[in-house]
């Protein structure tokens, strides 16, 4: 049986250095045009649209760069608190321990990008999805940036308040598939409805969405 570690243990000037490098990157990247971002998550949950219209939020590449280092330091410190207050014992520093976790879902993250240009590049070609798709990496990224502020707030609601780990871990993932949901949700009305079939928005959803996280999961285990 593992015994539970106190979060004091797990937390040093490190990992909260990497919190508020966290939240620096994330107020200059989607803070600073919160009013475009939120106009584009309620265009995402907006399913009474017909024409399944999707707002883009106004991401340059550095700042997709920047977005996808916050997501990966973000969701990295919170797997890091939860994994070291109980399931894992690190040999690592904390220093170590989050950098580790953060790779992994940076690489996660790239993995993703690099599956949407492709496929979505061959869907293209065929006709099957506007021209546009290339866009819908800013939206990808701006939504899992939200993920990440999430993930942010509830490594510092553990640190400093001190609500249990398993909670903070099961509100993120209920928030987290509500996203995941929103995400879907625009994929068919904005890329597939009208245009193809339910088989292939299927298989599109194989290739994207379920095999990266089986691969993932693979890779952790």
């Amino acid at each position: 049986m593992r015994t539970i570690v106190p979060i004091e243990q797990l937390c040093d000037d490190w990992v909260v250095l990497f919190m508020i490098l966290s939240f620096v990157l994330v107020s200059v990247t989607i803070g600073s045009d919160m009013p475009q971002v939120l106009k584009s998550l309620r265009s995402m949950f907006n399913f009474r649209k017909s024409d399944g219209q999707l707002v883009y939020a106004p991401l340059s590449l550095f700042g997709l760069i920047l977005a996808t280092m916050h997501i990966a330091i973000s969701v990295g410190t919170l797997v890091y608190l939860f994994t070291g207050s109980g399931l894992l014992t690190y040999t690592e520093t904390p220093l170590q321990s989050v950098l580790s976790q953060s790779v992994l879902v940076l690489l996660f993250i790239v993995l993703k990008i690099i599956l949407y240009i492709v496929v979505n590049g061959i869907i293209c070609s065929k006709h099957y999805i506007p021209s546009q798709h290339f866009r819908w990496i800013s939206f990808y990224i701006m939504v899992q940036a939200l993920n990440g502020a999430i993930a942010l707030v509830l490594s510092l609601l553990i640190i400093y308040i001190h609500i249990p780990v398993q909670v903070a871990v099961i509100v993120y993932i209920l928030l987290a598939i509500l996203l995941e949901i929103g995400i879907l949700f625009k994929l068919f009305s904005a890329f597939f409805k009208k245009k193809c079939s339910v088989l292939v928005f299927f298989i599109y959803l194989c290739a994207l969405e379920i095999a990266p996280c089986f691969l993932a999961w693979f890779l952790v285990k």
